[in-house]
């Protein structure tokens, strides 16, 4: 029992983060647990790919996704804010070089498209689009502006803003409905679309760090009318017990994605005062402060509660010898 609690106290500290790694170990091993989709890694120049693996008949193979290629770009700013990578400046314009590359320009907006199905959501075909992709590499062109004011990069990000205006009937990924904008994460014209919370967010929040560089009434009316769909919608997100839904299909969101969605609700509280954000924050936030224990029973987390039972199993056992040692 004494192990058992000392298990529970130390979990309580470290558990989430032994759990991640024992979760991913257990599926490498044994295929269970979780599913892993994809592998990310990166080319010479620091420009990342994605292994995906085959789910649902479909096979991506190994592609650049502009998602990832937008996201590592950010973090790479990151890095060179910090000087904790001597060659993330180098990599960082790689990045941006390769987005600026593979935009498609149609008439006066761009978009990204995807020509490959992703194992996600087999309903939705390709070529494929999103705003989300959209949102992320108008932030990380936001990015390069500020750090070397090349009008390239703002040039490439106004053409992503007018993108926003294409609706998803036309090959674009935004919904233009009377209670706002929403931006599809998977977008294709036949709407067979899951409308991915996190998703429209970080469309959502592209627009709002491209605001930043200075007054733009079109991304200010982009912003405010994606902001109008998410907080007409956010209650068909919200699973009722202190929980969320990734997406409009009433998929559960699991720990990593809830815990990212409670993220971006306080962020957009902070940003708007608006008090709906602060009400699904505070609510989404309490299963994560909950004690460790008690969440990985109430959510029969195998792997966690497998952690658990090891640690325990490990103090025990520690115990045991040194009681024997000393008592010689």
């Amino acid at each position: 029992m004494v192990s058992l609690l000392a298990a529970g106290l130390i979990c309580q500290y470290t558990g989430d983060a032994w759990e991640e790694k024992l979760r991913t170990g257990l599926y490498q091993l044994s295929n269970d647990s979780i599913v892993i989709y994809s592998e990310t890694v990166t080319d010479q120049q620091g420009i990342p790919f994605v292994k995906y693996k085959e789910a649902k008949g479909i096979q991506p193979g190994e592609v650049y996704n502009p998602t990832i290629v937008s996201n590592y770009a950010i973090d790479y700013f990151k890095k060179i804010e910090t000087g904790t990578d001597g060659s993330a400046n180098i990599k960082f314009y790689n990045c941006i070089a390769w987005l600026s590359q593979n935009m498609t320009l149609k008439d006066s907006f761009a978009i990204f498209e995807f020509k490959w199905r992703q194992t996600f959501y087999d309903s939705v075909g390709a070529p494929w689009t999103s705003g989300m992709t959209s949102g992320r590499a108008m932030e990380a062109f936001t990015l390069a502006y500020q750090l070397d004011k090349n009008q390239e990069h703002l040039k490439n990000a106004q053409s992503l803003l007018r993108g926003f205006y294409q609706p998803i009937q036309s090959g674009g990924f935004t919904y233009k409905e009377k209670n706002g904008w929403w931006f599809e994460e998977f977008a294709d014209s036949n709407l067979h679309t899951p409308r991915v919370l996190d998703g429209h967010i970080f469309a959502m929040m592209g627009v709002y760090h491209f605001l930043q560089l200075g007054r733009n009434d079109s991304a200010e009316y982009v912003f405010s009318r994606g902001l109008s769909a998410l907080t007409n919608n956010l209650a068909n997100y919200d699973k009722g017990d202190g929980w969320s839904y990734y997406d409009a299909q009433k998929t559960v969101s699991d720990k990593k994605y809830h815990t990212l969605l409670t993220g971006q609700m306080k962020e957009l509280w902070e940003l708007t005062t608006n008090p709906i954000f602060e009400t699904y924050y505070k609510k989404w936030e309490k299963p994560l402060n909950r004690p460790y224990v008690y969440r990985i029973i109430k959510e029969k987390n195998r792997s966690g509660i497998l952690l658990l039972i090891s640690l325990s199993a490990g103090i025990f056992l520690a115990f045991t010898v040194l009681r024997k040692v000393f008592t010689k």
